[in-house]
């Protein structure tokens, strides 16, 4: 046995000398334990970044919820967002070929105020298609005094004429209700000579009630122009369209009482009351106010 043992030393001995020979010359081989340990460190670090940035976007997305205003889909029922997503654009009429695109009137935002910039990209396209099919429309019912009808990026609501350098301003509002049962009662219509007002009621396709007021606006020296406002209810909201004067050339708005009762009563407009009321793009009116 011992020779046997002898043996085996020798020739672990000769394997040990051998592999010295061999490696003679080469470069040491490198410690793994710190390369382990840092690439542990580098692991776990991403681990947490990854955690982090998981939670950070949960709560990115808990803030942008809690603050994101109740835009999108309705249900019909005058609610804001109450139905979610938006609404299939196949679903907006189309009442007119709105032709080329027209260029929005851009309108900075005043302090606090917002504007369609800071909609969801989905709402802002909706809204925006909404108003190209709108001031194509009022291109063609308006009086050619109005000159060409563009959209204001400021809020789909507003909308701006154009005629031989001068400015009118259009309103096209279509605002749900909201819980509207301590709103006063509507002020009877009546002329007020006091105020250079003058009011009309009318009644449009389907029977609904429309009223329509003619007023002085801004006054210069001897001028003074005036404005026309229209206002009805359909279904769920309060309908207001609106057309004023130039305040720089002192021009009144280039409309009457009865052609801005023409437009609203109008088929074709009033299919884009309709989808506006199925579909609101504006916040809740808090109450009904006697024009």
């Amino acid at each position: 046995m011992s020779s046997d043992r002898a043996a085996q030393e020798n020739e672990a001995l000769l394997i040990r000398e051998a592999m010295a020979a061999a490696s003679e010359g080469a470069p040491p081989l490198p410690d793994l334990v710190p390369v382990a340990l840092a690439q542990g460190r580098r692991r776990r670090a991403r681990a947490r970044v990854a955690i982090g940035a998981g939670v950070t976007g949960v709560l990115a997305l808990a803030v942008f919820g809690a603050t994101l205003p109740s835009w999108g889909a309705g249900s019909g029922t005058g609610q804001v967002g109450a139905a979610p997503g938006t609404p299939d654009s196949s679903a907006m009429p189309t009442p007119v070929p709105t032709g080329p695109s027209r260029a929005p009137v851009h309108v900075e935002p005043t302090p606090g105020e917002s504007s369609m910039a800071s909609l969801p990209a989905a709402e802002r396209r909706r809204q925006e298609q909404f108003q190209q099919q709108t001031a194509a429309l009022l291109d063609t019912l308006l009086p050619a005094g109005f000159g060409t009808v563009r959209p204001v990026d400021l809020a789909v609501s507003r909308y701006q004429g154009g005629s031989a350098g001068r400015v009118f301003p259009v309103v096209f509002s279509v605002r749900p209700t909201g819980d509207s049962a301590d709103a006063p009662d509507e002020a009877p219509c009546k002329n007020n000579p006091t105020k250079k007002s003058q009011c009309k009621e009318a009644e449009l396709p389907g029977g609904i009630v429309a009223r329509a007021i003619t007023a002085a606006g801004n006054s210069k020296g001897d001028k003074t122009i005036t404005g026309v406002n229209v206002r009805f209810v359909y279904g769920d909201s309060i309908v207001v369209l609106s057309a004023d004067g130039d305040d720089s050339s002192m021009v009144s708005a280039p409309v009457t009482a009865d052609q801005l009762l023409g437009v609203a009563g109008d088929s074709r407009f009033l299919e884009l009351v309709r989808y506006a009321d199925s579909f609101p793009m504006e916040p809740k009116q808090e109450s009904v106010r006697g024009g």
